[in-house]
């Protein structure tokens, strides 16, 4: 199915499986500094969701947010805010590793929203790995805009591996995708899953992605 696949993307993907990784989805108010996440969930590789829950953000949710994740103010006027909420959120990631899809834009959205209620980020950047850039050196198109591959919406990537999950733009679903997604790069081409001989004793650095 994928001809071009690139060994060293899978090779990569198997390394990071075998310290059972976690994944990530937020949703937020927009793209700019000024922005802050209204939704999380987490999931492992199991199919469990760890983690999901709306944030109240302070801040207005403009129309064109909520034409795309369809998270109204009135859903989050009785969510908690992220200081609130992260005493609950912080214990699921840590000391874990983190795969997001489109990690660049996932962590300084959670780092700014942290930020704005002048916490302290806790958390060791280098557990967050970025399944999208895994998924393009996996699929291994070049890129005629920049060096590099190719980028991919989730979307589209779950339905280039036909994986029969939405990408509803909501949080735990496409958290849930993610994590399968990265599961079918981990396992292309038949090979026996590194997690089955057990995670490793400690996790030092991660395999870069």
């Amino acid at each position: 199915m994928f001809p071009t696949a690139k060994l060293k993307a899978i090779e990569r993907a198997r390394q990071i499986l075998a310290y059972d990784p976690i994944f990530i989805d937020t949703e937020t108010t927009g793209f700019s500094a000024k922005d802050v996440v209204i939704e999380i969930g987490v999931a492992d590789l199991h199919g469990k969701v760890l983690y999901q829950s709306l944030f109240k953000p302070g801040i207005p949710i403009p129309p064109d947010a909520v034409a795309i994740h369809h998270i109204t103010e009135e859903m989050v006027a009785g969510a908690p805010s992220w200081k609130d909420a992260w005493a609950e959120l912080e214990p699921v990631l840590k000391g874990r590793l983190v795969g997001m899809y489109n990690a660049d834009f996932d962590l300084r959205m959670m780092k700014q929203t942290h930020e704005r209620y002048w916490l302290d980020w806790p958390l060791d950047d280098r557990h967050f790995f970025c399944v999208m850039k895994l998924y393009a050196a996996f699929y291994g198109e070049l890129s005629t805009r920049s060096r590099g591959y190719r980028m991919h919406k989730l979307e589209a990537a779950g339905a280039a591996c036909g994986i029969a999950l939405p990408n509803s733009h909501r949080a735990a679903d496409d958290a849930l995708l993610t994590a399968e997604l990265f599961r079918y790069i981990a396992n292309y081409g038949g090979a026996p899953s590194l997690s089955a001989g057990g995670m490793p004793p400690a996790m030092k650095t991660p395999p870069a992605c």
